[in-house]
């Protein structure tokens, strides 16, 4: 298993609009709540790091084994709540919070 960083960007704005008061890990752990772990995905790391876009923007990214199929499962998870990549990614950007990671088959805090 390789191990490889991908990215997406949305836009801050508009989905705090659809979903006020809610914190971008909180988002991101909800829709991870409908995503079961594949076995691919041990120690994979979801995480939300510097946006390379304006400021009003928001980068999500995946990194570790298996990276790169179950970033296009949480992009799907984004685009069935309404929210929309604005950009896409192969790399990304080093995490600065650390939203979850797979351990033994389930999401986990990756600061515990």
């Amino acid at each position: 298993m390789t191990e490889s960083t991908y990215s997406f960007v949305y836009d801050r704005t508009a989905t705090d609009s659809a979903f006020p008061g809610i914190a971008t890990s909180d988002l991101v752990l909800s829709l991870l709540a409908g995503l079961t772990p594949e076995l691919e995905w041990e120690t994979c790391l979801v995480f939300e790091g510097e946006s390379p876009l304006d400021a009003g923007t928001v980068c999500i990214g995946t990194s570790g084994p298996g990276a790169g199929a179950f970033q296009l499962r949480l992009l799907d998870a984004f685009e069935r709540q309404g929210v929309c990549a604005i950009e896409v990614f192969e790399g990304g950007p080093e995490p600065t919070s650390p939203i979850a990671r797979v351990e033994n088959g389930q999401w986990v805090n990756p600061s515990r």
